[in-house]
């Protein structure tokens, strides 16, 4: 059966803007109405089902309402300026849909869908968030009325309205013209509530009747009624939507292309509407690359090898033979044609193995052709353990040029990336080929290609090596250790039971822990919780001198941390027959571009407290071996000097002063002579603090002092350093400006949060526009000179290696009679990564185990 759908625009996207929290693309342009319109849209395509669907908006010019009664719609509040560029987007997004949209000066959006609803005999769905549209409502017309979120509708028909409202559809205007209508400032009768017009009109049936009927009324009512006679009619013609409004109504021409068309999916891409994307009924499958292209989907094996494998690659020279390859499917687009290898079919069909596949393209991988791929270091790996090839050719990495491009800092998986940009994964290996031909273009435009090409793409070599080395563990002293902090945690546990007097306390239970603080022992009002008290460390740390259980708690905690994640964590991940763990380092993670780790993550393990900084004991050098250590020296504070071009500052680190110790005397006015491990240690912190755009709450919690203490520390150290000050403001000022921060090699990355409308969530936008440019430009420095040492150790060639790289710190497995070569090579290339008007400086150390060389 036919069926037509008509919406109100505006109420729709009113009702998702409230309900979605504010989202917006990297570009900063706000979508979660649209977003959350558009997830309203789907659903009601898969209720309905509709023949028709038309979209009606009201437009800011003055309705014959308004020229009725200029205080109609008075009272209402401004649109959210950032819902106001959300309309325009939307309108043009339905129009490339297909979607009918329709407008009129002088008419609001219910008087067209009035118009349309009463103009056809079709079954006809009207999806609206305004009560007025009920007036509508008959055999054929039924309203589906928005109530909480964006999915929550309630549904009105002729046949349930009076059991669900207590009048029907033709008083809805009736009701109004009473009552009136506080929303839309329909003034009605004064003193005349909804329970009594509703009397009124089960009485009197009209407000007609109920005129002729007024001498019949009691009391004030009937004053009221008779006093505001006029009010009354001029609200019933207010409330009345007009259904002969001059639109089309012609449904024919309401009719929308279903699954929607490639560029609508686009569309989709540019505005990040990432889970629409993964929705494949929803768009058309007639793509380009099945139009264009000659597709074989699974050729056999003796198809594929019929052709000349040097030939197969030369095609595409240009750009790169693109190179797919996942668990059992290997696929190649050569700038003609995509084969696919299904090896699970294949092994079947004709007795091969993918470590044939591969062997037959031995010539493509270790040769002079380049290749296209998704994450290099990942496929390297894959192709060494599966056949034993090292994988040396020309390569462009996608999975890179999607991390550059972005500025979100956040790893996607091939296919993600692929629906993001509309591409087809069933085509993989052609789907990166448009996919890398987009983000060259992208990459090109932010300036970022010399960052990719220079650094990124050849440092995920350098990785893939320091992952391929690997670091040998003491398992003897890590187990040694493990039996030592399970004594002291059983230990600790059974003093905790005495203490607290409740003998079956499970210590590892945030529930019953916190019952027994703060029921039980009553150390404080306690915060509660959906699972009951909070027992976070800073609640803890706040009642440690409260009862002698509390210390030993926050003990249990640390020890029991440190056992399960960096001891009996690593224990499996520990190779048997080499003695060596392999961290994997992921180079696309985050948005400062610093590298992180995992399985295990070294870069987490911790090193404020000597119990974790012994840990680093555990790992050490290979036989005849020693480790190499170097980490840079107060690094991002330099750069702050460096890129403020703070006079004071740079001399004091050029002359080696104690940056600490020279800060506390200017910010604290004491001689040099006379700061105290205290004040030094005051100055560190506020230091610090200016790097990371610390409040004055947050020094004051840090120093434990009052906030206009902390405050007088803040405008001191600025006094001290204007030009501090000013380039942090700039920082802010050209983040808001651009929608991002910009580190030293030009990596970028987006600040949504400086247009929020959230206080507190500007604040930190404001924080992290301060420090990326820091943070980022010290991650970019610790690569360039990862980057230089690789290339030291292979052109002197040394058999030393190096095998990890933990936020500003290198280390080198060394032979001994390399040692001192190697210390050498890694403080020049560490320190001479770039050039700055403040020298960079490096502590070396060497040692057996990595405890030692810190």
């Amino acid at each position: 059966m036919e069926k037509l759908v008509l919406i109100d625009g505006n109420s729709l996207i009113n009702r998702a803007f409230y309900a979605m929290p504010l989202l917006s693309t990297k570009n900063g342009d706000f979508t979660n109405a649209v977003y959350g319109f558009m997830n309203m849209f789907f659903k009601m395509l898969e209720d309905e089902k509709p023949s028709y669907i038309a979209v009606a908006f009201d437009l800011k010019a003055p309705t014959f309402r308004h020229k009725m009664y200029s205080e109609y719609k008075g009272t209402r509040k401004p649109m959210p300026e950032e819902l106001r560029p959300q309309i325009p987007l939307l309108k043009d997004l339905l129009r490339l849909m297909g979607v009918t949209v329709i407008e009129k000066e002088g008419f609001e959006a219910d008087d067209i869908i009035g118009t349309i609803a009463k103009h056809t005999s079709i079954p006809t769905v009207i999806i609206t968030g305004d009560k007025d549209s009920f007036q509508l409502i008959d055999e054929e017309t039924e309203v589906h009325f928005t109530k909480r979120g964006i999915t929550d509708t309630e549904v009105y028909t002729v046949t349930n309205f009076y059991e669900k409202t207590s009048i029907t559809p033709e008083q809805v205007i009736e009701l109004k013209a009473l009552m009136g209508d506080s929303s839309d400032n329909i003034p009605g009768i004064a003193g005349v509530g909804e329970k009594t017009a509703k009397t009124l009109l089960a009485t009197y049936g009209t407000l007609d009747n109920i005129y002729a009927n007024a001498t019949q009324i009691k009391g004030k009512l009937q004053e009221k009624i008779i006093g505001g006679k006029d009010l009354a009619y001029l609200s019933r013609t207010l409330a009345t939507i007009d259904v002969n409004s001059p639109v089309n109504t012609d449904v024919s021409s309401m009719t929308f292309p279903f699954p929607f068309s490639q560029s609508v999916k686009q569309r989709f891409t540019e505005l990040e509407f990432k889970s629409l994307l993964r929705r494949e009924d929803i768009f058309n499958t007639d793509t380009p690359i099945e139009q264009a292209k000659s597709v074989e989907k699974t050729p056999t094996i003796a198809q594929v090898f019929a052709r000349d494998i040097n030939q197969l690659s030369t095609l595409s020279i240009k750009d790169g033979l693109c190179v797919f390859i996942s668990d059992n499917t290997v696929s190649l687009f050569d700038g003609l044609t995509e084969l696919t290898f299904n090896v699970r079919q294949n092994l079947l069909d004709d007795g091969f193995e993918l470590a044939l596949i591969l062997k037959n393209l031995e010539n493509i991988f270790v040769g002079n052709h380049k290749i296209v791929v998704y994450n290099k270091k990942d496929l390297k790996h894959f192709i060494k353990s599966t056949v034993d090839i090292d994988l040396t050719c020309p390569t462009d990495d996608v999975s890179i040029m999607k991390y550059l491009a972005d500025f979100s800092g956040k790893s996607q998986t091939a296919k993600e990336t692929f629906e993001e940009y509309g591409l087809d994964f069933s085509k993989p290996a052609y789907s990166l080929f448009l996919a890398k031909q987009k983000l060259a273009e992208l990459i090109e435009e932010q300036g970022v290609q010399s960052l990719y090409s220079d650094v990124e793409l050849p440092l995920s070599d350098v990785l893939y090596d320091m992952e391929t080395a690997g670091f040998t563990v003491d398992a003897d002293a890590l187990s040694a250790t493990g039996e030592k902090y399970r004594a002291i945690l059983i230990d600790l546990e059974n003093q905790i039971r005495e203490l607290t007097n409740e003998p079956m306390l499970n210590v590892n239970s945030p529930k019953q822990l916190g019952e027994v603080i703060f029921e039980k022992l009553r150390l404080g009002k306690g915060k509660k919780t959906k699972t009951g008290f909070s027992t976070s460390a800073e609640i803890l740390e706040g009642l440690e001198d409260a009862h002698p259980s509390i210390p030993l708690i926050l003990r249990y905690r640390q020890l029991q941390k440190l056992h399960s994640t960096y001891i009996e964590g690593f224990k499996p991940l520990i190779e048997k027959n080499t003695g060596l763990i392999h961290t994997s380092f992921n180079q696309t993670m985050t948005a400062t571009g610093r590298l992180s780790s995992k399985e295990p993550n070294l870069q987490n393990i911790p090193v404020r407290d000597q119990e974790g900084r012994e840990l680093r004991k555990f790992f050490v050098a290979r036989k005849g071996r020693v480790l190499i250590g170097a980490d840079y020296s107060q690094i991002e504070l330099r750069l702050l000097a460096a890129f403020s071009n703070c006079k004071s500052l740079i001399d004091a680190f050029n002359n080696e002063k104690d940056i600490h110790s020279a800060t506390a005397s200017k910010v604290f006015n004491v001689a040099l002579s006379d700061v105290t491990p205290t004040i030094r240690s005051n100055a560190k912190a506020v230091n610090f603090g200016i790097i990371y755009g610390m409040s004055e709450y947050g020094l004051a919690k840090q120093l434990k002092i009052s906030n206009a203490e902390a405050r007088n520390y803040i405008n001191s150290y600025f006094a001290e350093y204007p030009e501090v000050k000013t380039y942090m403001e700039s920082n802010v000022n050209l983040a808001k400006q651009t929608g991002y921060a910009v580190t030293l090699l030009g990596r970028k990355r987006y600040i949504r949060e400086l247009s929020s409308p959230n206080y507190n969530l500007r604040q930190f936008g404001e924080r992290v526009a301060m420090n990326m440019p820091l943070q980022g430009s010290a991650a970019d420095i610790i690569k360039l000179a990862m980057l230089g040492v690789a290339r030291r150790l292979k052109k002197e060639g040394l058999k030393s290696q190096l095998i990890l790289q933990v936020h500003d710190e290198l280390i080198i497995d060394t032979l001994i009679e390399e040692k001192d070569v190697v210390e050498k090579l890694l403080k020049e290339e560490m320190e001479n990564a770039t050039a700055l008007a403040v020298k960079l400086t490096v502590s070396v150390g060497c040692g057996k185990n990595w405890y030692e060389a810190k």
